[in-house]
C-alpha cells in the first residue's frame, strides 16, 4: 500500500505543477469579477454528466452569412431546454431575431434594439405567442414563468409544452437580420447557448468554471499543506528540542509552547490572518473575504500547530534523557547542547518525518475550514469548496460536482500522508524497542 501512497503524492504534487497551465489563465485572474462570468450558466453540472442524462451542453453558436442575415444552426438532441439562449450584438442596430423549427416553421422573438445581451428565454409577449400557438393545453403567463419558457419553443407542436414536455429535436436555426436593413458581414452578434451542462467540472452558483478553481487551486492547496507540515516539524523538533534545556532561553521556549498548547486553533489562526492579510472585496458587496499570502499562511499553520506537536516532542526528549547512556555521557563531560545532537536528535528524526506526514491532510482540512469562515489563504480547493456548501445550504442547491471532486482529491491525500505517517511510526517504535 506505500507504493499506492507513493503514487497518490506523486500524482497530485505533479497536478499541482502541471494544473494551472491546463485552465486560462484570464479566467482565474477574473475569478472574483462577477461580470466576467455572466454568459455562463448558473449552477449546472459536467458536460460529461449532461450526456449520461441529455442535458444540453454550453456552447458558442456558429454563424453564417446569408443575404444579409446571420443564421446560426442548432442541434438540439436532448430531453431537456437549454437553461438560456445569448444574443450578444457587437452593433446599435434594430434586430429581427426568429427560430426556425425542424419542420422549417419559423416563430419570431425579438425585434427591436439589442441592449448589452439579449435573452431569449426570457418570458415575453413573442414567447407566449408561440406557447398559444404550439402548446396544448395553452400555458398562462404564471405556469410559464415558473418554468423554462424555452420549453414553448423546443416542445413537439400539439403536447403540453410545461408539466409534460415533449422536445421536438433535430436543428434549429436561429435567423438575425436587420429589422429596417440587411446586416453587413462584419456587423455578426454572438450567439450562445446556455446549457443545463459546462466543461469539465460543471459551473457555481455564479457561473464560475469550476475546472478552472480545481486546476489552478491545486497548486496553492499542495505548496501551503506541504510548506506549512514542513514549517512545523521543524518548529516542533527546535522548540521541543530546546525547551528541555534547563536555561532561561529553554525556559522561555518552555512557556511559549505552553501557551500556544493551551491557545485555541481556529481563534489564533483567524486573528494571526487578519492581522497579517488584507481585505478583498468579492462577486457581492456583502461578500467580503480576509487574503493573506500562501507562503504567510503556511507559517500561519504551523504557529496554530506548534504547541501540541512540541510538547510531544518534548515528552520523548525528556523520557530518552532518563536513560543511562545519557547519563554516561554527561559523566564523561558532554554538555547538553552536544547530548541533543549526537543522541537525540538522531532519536527524533523518525518521529519528525511522522510529525511532517501526519500533518498535511491536518492542514488541508484546517485551510477548508477556514474557508467558511472567509478566510482566504490564497486560491485553493479549501476556498471553492466552501462556496458551494455555503450557498447550497442556503439556497437548498447540492452541488455535487464541485464537493465531490474536490472532497475525493483531499481524502485522497490525506489516505495517503497517513499511510506513510503510519509507516515511519511503526518503524519508529521498532527502533524504540531494539
Amino acid at each position: 500500500m506505500r507504493k499506492l501512497s507513493v503514487l497518490i503524492i506523486a500524482f497530485f504534487v505533479a497536478f499541482s505543477i502541471i494544473g494551472p497551465h491546463m485552465v486560462v489563465e484570464k479566467n482565474a485572474e477574473n475569478w472574483n469579477n462577477a461580470s466576467y462570468w455572466k454568459y455562463n450558466p448558473i449552477g449546472v453540472p459536467p458536460e460529461w454528466y449532461g450526456k449520461l442524462t441529455g442535458l444540453p451542453k454550453t456552447e458558442w453558436l456558429e454563424g453564417t452569412y446569408q443575404n444579409g442575415s446571420f443564421v446560426y444552426y442548432y442541434d438540439f438532441h436532448y430531453e431537456s431546454v437549454p437553461q438560456n439562449i445569448l444574443v450578444i450584438p457587437n452593433l446599435t442596430k434594430s434586430l429581427r431575431i426568429s427560430i426556425v423549427d425542424p419542420h422549417g416553421k419559423e416563430y419570431s422573438i425579438w425585434n427591436g434594439i439589442v441592449p448589452d445581451s439579449l435573452n431569449l428565454g426570457t418570458i415575453s409577449s413573442s414567447i407566449m405567442r408561440i406557447a398559444e400557438e404550439k402548446c396544448n393545453p395553452k400555458p398562462t403567463w404564471s405556469q410559464l414563468l415558473f418554468h423554462n419558457p424555452l420549453k414553448a419553443v423546443f416542445a413537439e407542436p400539439g403536447t403540453d409544452c410545461v408539466f409534460h414536455f415533449v422536445p421536438l429535436k433535430g436543428t434549429y436555426k436561429i435567423v438575425i437580420t436587420g429589422t429596417f436593413g440587411k446586416l453587413e458581414s462584419n456587423d455578426e452578434p454572438k450567439v450562445r447557448i446556455l446549457g443545463l451542462s459546462y466543461g469539465r467540472l460543471g459551473t457555481d452558483v455564479y457561473g464560475r468554471d469550476v475546472w478552472t478553481g480545481y486546476a489552478y487551486g491545486a497548486r496553492e492547496t499542495i505548496m501551503i499543506s506541504i510548506l506549512g507540515a514542513g514549517i512545523l516539524a521543524l518548529l516542533a523538533f527546535a522548540v521541543g528540542s530546546l525547551s528541555v534545556i534547563s536555561t532561561k532561553f529553554g525556559s522561555v521556549v518552555n512557556a511559549a509552547s505552553k501557551i500556544l498548547t493551551s491557545t485555541p486553533s481556529l481563534p489564533l489562526a483567524v486573528l494571526l490572518v487578519v492581522v497579517l492579510g488584507h481585505i478583498e472585496y468579492g462577486l457581492t458587496p456583502n461578500d467580503i473575504k480576509i487574503h493573506v499570502n500562501p507562503y504567510v499562511m503556511a507559517l500561519i499553520v504551523a504557529i496554530v500547530f506548534i504547541g501540541t506537536s512540541s510538547r510531544e516532542i518534548r515528552s520523548i526528549v525528556e523520557e530518552e534523557l532518563r536513560k543511562d547512556y545519557i547519563e554516561s555521557s554527561r559523566a564523561m563531560g558532554a554538555s547538553p547542547l552536544q547530548i541533543l545532537r549526537f543522541h537525540i536528535f538522531p532519536v527524533l528524526l523518525p518521529y519528525v518525518v511522522y510529525l511532517f506526514a501526519i500533518s498535511v491532510p491536518g492542514i488541508i482540512a484546517f485551510i477548508t475550514l477556514l474557508g467558511f469562515f472567509n478566510v482566504v489563504p490564497g486560491f485553493n480547493w479549501g476556498t471553492i469548496m466552501s462556496t458551494p456548501l455555503m450557498a447550497g445550504i442556503a439556497k437548498y442547491v447540492p452541488y455535487w460536482w464541485q464537493i465531490v471532486p474536490l472532497g475525493l482529491s483531499l481524502g485522497l491525500i490525506a489516505y495517503a500522508f497517513i499511510d506513510l505517517g503510519r509507516f515511519v511510526e511503526a518503524r519508529f517504535l521498532k527502533r524504540s524497542k531494539t
